[in-house]
């Protein structure tokens, strides 16, 4: 199970995310989420749309794994892939955080966080960029 830092649920929280599913011979498919809740250190839940669900139940179905990215990407400074397990419960898509990846420009870009202890996650978060809060807090 992966820990997701203070800034990385304040951002999922206020501007939703991108959710990337692939059917299981990997054809691709994407939804944009205006919102998101995270509970615990690492299951974020997504209320769908029927629009939405009707777009990514199959790929869910066939394959549980998907990525996310944080929304509002244009205002995110050092943005972070989350990868993990999904299901559909009603309106809402529940994702297991198994994996999550710093996407910041240059050297650090696609390193491997939580293989990290949630300390040094945090650590790792805090020291690399000091963002504001996002847009609405």
């Amino acid at each position: 199970m992966a820990h997701l830092t203070t800034r990385m649920v304040n951002w999922l929280e206020a501007l939703g995310a991108h959710i990337g599913t692939a059917t299981k011979n990997g054809f691709p498919t994407a939804i944009v989420v205006e919102k998101a809740k995270v509970e615990g250190s690492s299951t974020v839940i997504f209320p769908l749309t029927a629009a939405q669900i009707s777009h990514i139940k199959s790929n869910i179905t066939e394959n549980p794994y998907v990525s996310v990215g944080p929304g509002g990407l244009g205002c995110v400074r050092a943005p972070y892939q989350l990868k993990g397990n999904a299901r559909i419960e009603g309106e809402k898509l529940m994702v297991e955080v198994k994996e999550i990846y710093c996407t910041k420009p240059g050297p650090e870009a696609g390193k491997r966080l939580d293989v990290l202890s949630p300390t040094e996650i945090e650590e790792f978060d805090q020291s690399r960029w000091k963002d504001l809060t996002p847009p609405g807090e």
